[in-house]
């Protein structure tokens, strides 16, 4: 049966600049260009009021208010009630969100988006109703909240399919459940720049204009569109496509348009009017669509995965130093450490010339994941200081004898402390001088001077929620408090070795051995290092799957240099099938390599703890080192990656993997801005299966249970097999599934480095799970992430006791 669909009547121009913080120019340059474009914006509005047509008189769309927040701060006042006139009476329209994010923003970074809106609107006095996201192919679920909390009603997103899909019905309208069961109303709108693509303005030519209108009318007809007005944005491509000024060659055209074709009209729109618009549509005629819009592109973060992982770690650090902070001077330091970890999340990571030879390439790259390295320290300084302060440290003392303690989340906790010689470590003996900048170190950050990992004696406080507690350091005794204990055995067999002068030398070695602690028995190979089996006591099962990678297997994956060794093994970009949402992936079969011999192999065992070392030769990799540690007392095993790749920009993904002995239809969920989301069921149609952006967790189960994974610096998962392929509508559920930790990735060629230098390290934990509980899974990874809070006391710094942090500190 055919479907009738309405003729179109009339196309809604939105005309803005598309911003990216970086990609065309450098990030100084940008920022610039964008204060001079807004400049531009009011003199050509106002000298445009009545020089056309209605319809072709120019409107523009802020789409973001940090150009409008920073032309503001520096443009003079006479120049600022101009701009905002011309916002009084729809020439210009503002929008709510910062910038264009990313999938790495959790809740706290969503909420800050909204904050310039809350400016502008008291600078304005005009509610600002609609938020857009332009390029990125999706947001966390949360915002759908965040924007419907903050008093905005209509959502635009305009997604650019490369390299991933956009979600349907596109182009179309539908209702967005969001995790609150609240409806926000979505335009899921054409990508940027298609009224230029589509419609061939760029020629100039009512003609050429005809010619891409017909064509794009039949395709509406081809997908159903069911309404009368179809919307479509310009900036000045095909010369600049991004970080645009206005384009004065538009408006004649438009009104040329308008005089010799019937239909359908051309009138420039603020995203307001097309909310407007949008409003006689009835919210019963609209398809309601529940789920996150999981994001395609957010693999590029692993091309920078040292900044990254920074950027990740700075986030818990902000969390907790706002619960402590007391002093202005600590305030500033996370206002500053917020703005810069929250551009890191912007969309653009690099030169839209990636190549790592280009100049501007490595200078957009070097801007970018400086932002991360100094948010990072701003929130350590931060939390150190107001630690120092709690501890109530002198700036100038000498060493004591006691330590703090502080547990900043809403549970109890047990906090974990390096120990020496029985008891806790102080870091300054009580002779020794300390002054406030000396314990600033680095070496004093609780986070680094107590390794989970590597940290051979620990001592252990139990700490009540929001509180802190300072304590004699020789009261805290290392070591087990109750009876679990690591339990090693090994199996002794002949094994030829060596051969020395055309004689077999052989030896007694143990070719296999077990570690046993209260949740698991793991059996492993002592000369490779290579684990053979995980039984998880609790569920009674083997976890592991016979067959496949095994466990937090090193896996290097690219294309075949036989077939194609370049990204257009994957992705051969065309413009012309993209801008009608047709897709451009090419099928691949990439060579997927493991590593190659065992360099070193070392264990270390006593009876709270067991810890596996082992250095590896792998290909791509000039270094590479995993670690494996189990405690008597914890169902988490804790595993570490450090790796140093060759500096090679050829295109590869680097990946630990793990197969899991699950059932067919197992089940599966992720975490992303605190909310937990189930593979395939809360996920809008046509978004990202294929791989998710995990902000804490990425979990599997069948009927008996399954694993969880905890992510730490890397938050990228693909879950159930190798999946970097064209978009999935749905996740493979059969037998024996794989699970891979995706850390590393220069797959793009575009926007994203190709070359990761030095050495990285990437933090993970698996654990077992009974049954599908995500709240509890999300709360023991968010403790994975972390760190234990201690500070050492001066000898005239705070006496022993305990006391709470105050709740009006909790961040919002």
């Amino acid at each position: 049966m055919s479907v009738v669909c309405p003729m179109i009547d009339e196309i809604l121009l939105f005309h803005h600049s598309h911003l990216d913080a970086g990609y065309t120019h450098s990030q100084p340059i940008l920022w610039e260009l964008q204060q001079e474009y807004l400049t531009q914006v009011v003199t050509w509005l106002e000298d445009t009021v009545s020089d056309f047509e209605a319809g072709a008189a120019p409107k523009w769309t802020c789409e973001a208010t940090e150009p409008v927040l920073r032309w503001i701060d520096r443009s003079p006042q006479d120049l600022i009630d101009r701009f905002f006139a011309l916002c009084r009476t729809g020439r210009i329209g503002l929008t709510a969100l910062r910038w264009h994010t990313t999938a790495l923003a959790d809740a706290a970074s969503l909420r800050r988006l909204l904050d310039g809106k809350r400016r502008l609107e008291a600078v304005s006095g005009l509610p600002i109703q609609v938020a857009c996201q332009f390029d990125v192919t999706g947001v966390p679920w949360r915002l759908a909240d965040e924007l419907i909390d903050h008093g905005v009603d209509f959502f635009v997103m305009a997604t650019n399919i490369h390299l991933g899909r956009a979600a349907k019905p596109r182009p179309g309208l539908f209702l967005w459940e969001a995790p609150s069961g609240r409806h926000l109303r979505v335009l899921n709108g054409n990508h940027y720049t298609m009224f230029d693509q589509l419609l061939y303005a760029w020629d100039d030519s009512v003609e050429r204009m005809k010619e891409g209108w017909t064509e794009y009318e039949a395709f509406l007809q081809s997908q159903a569109y069911p309404h009368d007005f179809i919307v479509l944005s310009s900036t000045c491509s095909p010369v600049m496509w991004d970080n645009a000024p206005p384009n004065p060659f538009m408006p004649g055209l438009i009104e040329r348009w308008n005089r010799e074709q019937a239909r359908p009209s051309i009138r420039y729109a603020t995203l307001g009017d097309v909310r407007r618009r949008a409003a006689r549509i009835d919210d019963r005629d609209l398809p309601v669509l529940r789920g996150d819009w999981t994001d395609f592109w957010n693999f590029g973060c692993a091309s920078a995965p040292i900044a990254t992982g920074l950027s990740r770690r700075a986030k818990p650090l902000m969390q907790t130093a706002a619960l402590v902070a007391k002093t202005d001077n600590e305030r500033r330091a996370l206002v500053r450490a917020a703005d810069a970890i929250d551009l890191y999340d912007e969309h653009t990571f690099g030169y839209y010339d990636s190549r790592h030879s280009h100049p501007q390439a490595q200078t957009t790259e070097l801007l970018k994941q400086a932002l991360a390295h100094e948010g990072y320290e701003l929130a350590s300084f931060a939390l150190m200081s107001a630690l120092d302060n709690l501890a109530g440290n002198p700036t100038e003392d000498r060493g004591g004898d006691r330590v703090l303690i502080v547990n900043a989340s809403d549970a109890a906790v047990d906090v974990a402390l390096p120990a020496r010689d029985g008891a806790f470590a102080i870091p300054f003996p009580a002779a020794e001088r300390t002054y406030r900048a000396s314990r600033l170190s680095y070496d004093n950050r609780p986070w680094v001077a107590y390794d989970p990992v590597m940290t051979s004696q620990k001592a252990i406080a139990s700490l009540s929620p929001s509180s802190w507690v300072v304590r004699s350091a020789k009261g805290l005794q290392a070591g087990n408090a109750n009876s679990d204990r690591i339990v090693h055995t090994s199996s002794d067999s002949v094994s030829h070795i060596r051969t020395q002068n055309f004689v077999t030398l052989s030896a007694v070695v143990s070719d296999e051995a077990t570690v046993d602690n209260r949740y698991y028995k793991l059996t492993y190979q002592p000369t490779t290092g290579r684990v053979i089996s995980l039984f998880d006591k609790t569920t009674k099962r083997e976890l592991l799957a016979s067959e496949g990678l095994g466990f937090f297997t090193f896996v290097r994956e690219r294309p075949d240099a036989l077939v194609d060794g370049e990204r257009s093994a994957f992705y051969k970009r065309d413009l012309a099938r993209e801008k009608y949402d047709r897709p451009c992936w090419a099928p691949w079969q990439p060579v997927h390599e493991r590593a190659t011999k065992v360099l070193r192999c070392a264990v270390e065992v006593d009876d709270g703890s067991f810890r596996l070392v082992r250095e590896l030769q792998a290909p791509g990799a000039l270094y590479l080192r995993e670690t494996l540690r189990l405690d008597a007392d914890d169902p988490l095993i804790r595993l570490r990656a450090e790796i140093e790749l060759l500096p090679d920009p050829a295109p590869q993904s680097v990946y630990f993997g793990f197969s899991i002995a699950l059932d067919a239809g197992w089940e599966a969920a992720f975490d992303s801005a605190g909310i937990s989301i189930r593979l395939d069921e809360d996920q809008l149609p046509g978004s990202c299966r294929n791989w998710v952006t995990a902000e804490n967790y990425a979990a599997m189960w069948d009927s008996l249970g399954g694993v969880a994974l905890f992510v730490d610096e890397a938050p990228m998962v693909q879950i159930g097999g190798f999946n970097f392929r064209a978009p999935m509508d749905h996740v493979e559920r059969g037998k024996n599934p794989t699970l891979l930790a995706w850390p590393v990735s220069n797959y793009w060629d575009t926007n994203f480095p190709r070359i990761q230098p030095g050495r990285m390290v990437f933090n993970y934990g698996l654990t077992g799970i009974i049954a599908p509980d995500l709240a509890e899974i999300a709360r023991r990874a968010r403790a994975f992430r972390m760190p234990g809070l201690f500070w050492p006391v001066t000898a005239h710094g705070r006496e022993a006791g305990h006391g709470f942090i105050e709740p009006s500190n909790r961040q919002s």
